[in-house]
């Protein structure tokens, strides 16, 4: 099967790119989700570690239906690795946006026939550089070996959910920069770094991302992002990344 994902911009980034002609590799699972090993007997991590390998597949600013591809019938979860990756839902003529960073789980794609009987539908969007492993039949056979590794995917899998029930709730906050703020903050806490003066995000995200984040229209998110700059709240610095300040996170 071919692994290499054909090329499709993200809809609002100008500036799309290339997908890097790299032969696979694998990873550990151990290395993408390290919390595993406090749970294994330490003689048992370095054959976990090895037991644990999963096939890597690169992309970037692409569509990822062709590199989650997987033949019918297999039950295949994938794990990002590294990079971020917008996972979006549509119904009807509306669509949402989510987004993941490493250690999190995608799902495959749905087959056409599941699309048809689903009324909404999602996909994944790599944004920027990502790589993505998959969780095939090898980790089956871990996890029949070592519970505790199947358990820990079902409460990365938890945690997402109530990631997303979160992200829910934050869309009905009435005011732009509030939803915005609540955006920034989960942000930080799973993407930033604390400096002295506030919480270094380094993500590549534009007004459109951010409006489509928070359910604002372009326009809109501008605007609240402009009134969140002048209150010292949150700042866009020239290399893409944002500062949000200590005082901007939401109680």
């Amino acid at each position: 099967m071919n692994r290499t994902p054909a090329r499709q911009g993200i809809p609002g980034d100008e500036d799309s790119g290339r997908v890097a002609d790299e032969p696979l590799s694998e990873v550990s699972l151990l290395r993408v989700w390290p919390d595993i090993a406090g749970s294994l007997a330490p003689e048992e991590r370095g054959v976990a570690e090895r037991a644990l390998l999963a096939p890597l597949v690169s992309a970037r600013d692409e569509d990822l239906a062709a590199a989650l591809a997987v033949e019918p019938g297999d039950a295949f979860n994938f794990v990002l690795v590294s990079g971020t990756v917008l996972k979006e839902t549509t119904l009807a003529s509306s669509s949402a946006l989510e987004l993941l960073g490493p250690g999190d789980v995608l799902a495959p794609p749905l087959s056409a026939t599941r699309q048809l009987e689903s009324r909404a539908a999602s996909r994944y969007l790599a944004l920027g550089d990502a790589s993505i492993a998959t969780l095939g039949m090898r980790f089956e056979r871990v996890a029949m070996r070592w519970p505790q590794v199947s358990g820990f995917l079902h409460r990365q899998i938890a945690e997402q959910a109530h990631r997303a029930s979160m992200h829910l709730a934050m869309l009905h906050l009435p005011r732009a920069e509030d939803r915005i703020l609540a955006l920034f903050a989960d942000l930080g806490e799973r993407f930033g770094r604390v400096t002295p003066d506030g919480i270094l995000i380094d993500l590549p995200l534009n007004h459109e991302l951010i409006g489509r984040l928070t359910a604002s229209r372009r326009p809109t998110a501008t605007i609240a992002l402009q009134n969140l700059y002048q209150q010292g709240l949150l700042t866009r610095h020239a290399d893409n990344s944002w500062k949000l300040a200590l005082s901007g996170i939401p109680r």
